[in-house]
């Protein structure tokens, strides 16, 4: 039974809703497994001809959990490998999924929720979210998320957002190609279920087909661990507070 996710079924669709609210959506270990059994399957499923990713609550995600990065970074450095390869593992199974997949951003997406969104074939956004990508700020490498984010937008953008850590806007999102389009807030389902419908349209075949012609074109060299070797860069904290703690451990201010 799923503990951190909801998956609603449509006609010919599923939506998979990430079902933490009280944490933001905040991503644990439970969540990364969850979700990357949950696509491997409905990648199986042949009534399902597209799959929306959205959340429950006043924000897509946070990033990862805090409590989880605590225990994580506890139990030591085959912890927190054997951790970054299982969120590699996620994000690839949600990339390689043979069927559209779309994304549904609302709230602040930072972190690890921006590389779920960057996996995703479409994302539509609300005009009101806003992103972030803060792991400079809590003394960590965003090895595994990067090389999603870097297929969303210029390499020149992404350094700028990854190196500073800053908040920005829906609008700048849709500005370097990060999301698709935008909605107001009152709009954004229906221009979720448009964009499911328009799927209604093509040969199932011929899109999964379609998705590995662009992931290849896009990656000639072949390697099929698109994330994995970003998993065995990721550092061990170097002190109390790097990657673990609510700020910086040098101190300097909140986060944006």
């Amino acid at each position: 039974m799923l503990q951190t996710l909801e998956i609603e079924h449509k006609p010919q669709a599923a939506v998979v809703w990430l079902s933490r609210p009280d944490v933001r959506n905040a991503m644990d270990g439970q969540m990364v497994e969850e979700l990357r059994t949950t696509y491997a399957g409905l990648a199986d499923d042949s009534q399902v001809r597209a799959i929306v990713l959205a959340a429950r609550g006043i924000a897509f995600c946070c990033g990862a959990d805090e409590s989880w990065q605590r225990e994580i970074a506890r139990a030591g450095e085959s912890a927190i490998h054997a951790d970054a390869r299982a969120c590699a593992a996620m994000l690839e199974t949600i990339y390689r999924c043979p069927k559209p997949t779309i994304v549904r951003l609302h709230g602040a997406c930072m972190g690890m929720g921006m590389g779920l969104a960057a996996a995703c074939d479409i994302a539509i956004a609300s005009s009101q979210a806003s992103f972030a990508l803060p792991e400079t700020r809590l003394g960590l490498i965003p090895s595994i998320i990067a090389p999603y984010v870097l297929r969303t937008m210029s390499p020149r953008d992404a350094t700028r957002w990854f190196l500073t850590g800053e908040t920005f806007s829906a609008g700048e999102a849709w500005r370097i190609g990060f999301v698709h389009g935008l909605s107001e807030p009152d709009s954004l389902d229906m221009r979720i279920a448009a964009l499911v419908d328009t799927f209604m349209l093509t040969a199932p075949d011929a899109v999964a087909a379609t998705k590995v012609l662009v992931h290849a074109s896009c990656n000639p060299g072949g390697n099929a661990r698109h994330g994995h070797d970003g998993a065995e860069t990721v550092p061990p904290p170097t002190g109390a507070g790097d990657g673990i703690s609510l700020g910086p451990s040098w101190g300097g201010g909140s986060l944006a």
